[in-house]
């Protein structure tokens, strides 16, 4: 299920990445991006994963004239109590986290879900991921502008 969960993650991320970048030849993806795994039964977000959000948020700051998109994550693993419960309040202390640093509520998207699998890591690990935050910029009229700003670094480039 956590590779479901990580296909629709990267399925919003190209369905935003379409939709901005709409009649464009040349296009890069942009965003900020952080997954982490919580203890089990815990909705208790790290001091270190709230330093990585804000730190994204930061990051996300720098991109010159856009609002920014918050898309929220969280997952509750089948064996933890009430896993339906535990994501969506991982999910609203992610969003109202994200409020706190500034980002408009109404441009935070949240999904929730169960997990019924643990997700392989690239060492071979069983690892959660019940929380994943991506912040992507909002441009009027399209994001092609920040491909090639200097002060953007896009996640990945098509080239022509």
């Amino acid at each position: 299920m956590l590779k479901n969960f990580h296909f629709l993650r990267v399925c919003y991320l190209l369905a935003f990445y379409l939709v901005s970048t709409a009649g464009s030849a040349n296009a890069c993806t942009i965003s900020e991006d952080m997954t982490s795994s919580l203890p089990l039964n815990s909705t208790e977000i790290s001091n270190i994963d709230r330093i990585k959000i804000a730190d994204l948020v930061l990051a996300a700051r720098r991109w010159p004239n856009v609002e920014i998109r918050g898309i929220v994550y969280a997952g509750g693993y089948v064996k933890e109590s009430s896993p339906k419960d535990m994501a969506e309040k991982r999910a609203a202390i992610l969003k109202s986290y994200l409020v706190q640093l500034g980002i408009k509520e109404g441009n935070i998207w949240v999904d929730t879900r169960v997990i019924k699998e643990p997700d392989i890591d690239d060492k071979g690990n069983a690892t959660l991921d019940q929380i994943s935050v991506t912040l992507a910029p909002i441009c009027e009229g399209g994001c092609e502008r920040l491909c090639d700003d200097p002060r953007v670094t896009p996640t990945t480039k098509v080239m022509k």
